[in-house]
């Protein structure tokens, strides 16, 4: 006996349900699991700080080369420029501004894996920082018992993210990690603002400044000293990130950072100040902001992964058995044809 054409029709349905829920499961979710390429995202940091005032140094009014204690803003711009297969462009744009016009910029481009967050492959064209680590975030899923490692822009090296606990902040779940850094300092950008080498005339007007123990270490071999007296920056880092369990993004966090100048006594480094001093936190509106569009985007991706597909699934299930059911007039005497077909009016 021939189909009746509405069988036909409830089947194909179905199939076509079946098959949208798979390709939706198995093809655009694990696409959409990837770093977007519309990244976007600015975050502001606010404390206080501690800076150098170069101009100060070099007329000589020592008692105004160190601003201390004075209010600092940190705001970073995280952006995706493009993407390239499972390779993304990410751009980290990192100005510290403080009063009297102080701002201090720098600018980091890498490549990453879209997948892990980690180091990615080339790019055609791009100039990208060379890395290992985590930069802008972590991946989708975060797992605490994993070995992340976080990469030091100011030392370019790359630590151990050590997981502490996890937490709610915003409503969001996250997990807590902080991670450390020291070494010479290596951001050209934060170099390039510092001055290498001191006359030692200069260097012996900023000794009153320093620690009894520093003045006499420092006062005794000043005069084996070159002149000017090269200075060797360190850098140390201190970061508390906070990152939502589901996105991997960061919703709250912490940036301590010191920029200490050092001169060479008898083959040691010798500590004198620091010339830039950070210690920050992201503010309310930033915390909030990122929690929001955590919140969406983790919606979105529930509907997408899980509750559609599940839906078409089952719709298509149905409509299947409503087609192999309809195959003989008599069928639509079944209870359950009978309260699909009430349904559907």
């Amino acid at each position: 006996m021939a189909l009746r054409r509405s069988s036909k029709i409830f089947v194909a349905l179905g199939l076509l349900c079946v098959i949208l829920a798979g390709v939706l499961r198995f093809l655009v979710v694990p696409a959409m699991t990837k770093l977007p390429g519309s990244v976007d995202v600015t975050a502001r940091y606010e404390g206080t700080g501690t800076l150098l005032n170069a101009a100060a140094l070099q007329a000589g009014d020592y008692g105004n080369v160190i601003a201390a204690d004075v209010p600092v803003s940190v705001d970073r711009h995280i952006y995706v420029s493009e993407t390239a297969g499972d390779n993304a462009v990410a751009h980290d744009d990192v100005t510290v501004s403080a009063p009297g016009g102080v701002s201090l910029p720098t600018n980091h481009t890498y490549v990453l894996d879209r997948t892990t967050m980690d180091a990615g492959g080339s790019v055609d064209g791009v100039q990208a920082e060379p890395h290992s680590g985590m930069t802008i975030g972590l991946p989708l899923y975060p797992d605490s018992s994993a070995d992340y490692s976080l990469y030091d822009s100011a030392t370019k090296s790359t630590v151990p993210l050590t997981f502490v606990d996890s937490g709610t902040v915003s409503g969001r779940d996250v997990l807590n990690y902080t991670a450390h850094a020291q070494g010479p300092l290596q951001d050209a950008a934060i170099l390039s603002a510092l001055p290498p080498a001191l006359p030692k005339a200069q260097l012996a007007g900023l000794a009153p400044l320093l620690p009894a123990d520093l003045q006499a270490k420092l006062g005794g071999a000043l005069a084996a000293l070159p002149d000017p007296v090269p200075f060797i920056y360190t850098a140390i880092s201190t970061v508390a990130l906070s990152a939502d369990q589901t996105l991997g993004t960061p919703i709250d966090g912490a940036l301590n950072q010191q920029v200490i100048a050092n001169v060479e006594v008898g083959g040691e480094n010798v500590s004198l100040i620091p010339v830039l001093a950070l210690d920050t936190t992201l503010t309310d509106q930033s915390i909030a902001d990122a929690a929001s569009a955590a919140s969406s985007q983790s919606r979105m991706l529930f509907l997408l992964s899980v509750v559609t597909p599940i839906a078409l699934a089952v719709l298509g299930l149905v409509l299947v058995i409503v087609g192999v059911l309809r195959r003989r007039p008599g069928a639509l005497s079944h209870p359950a044809v009978a309260a699909v077909e009430e349904s559907r009016v």
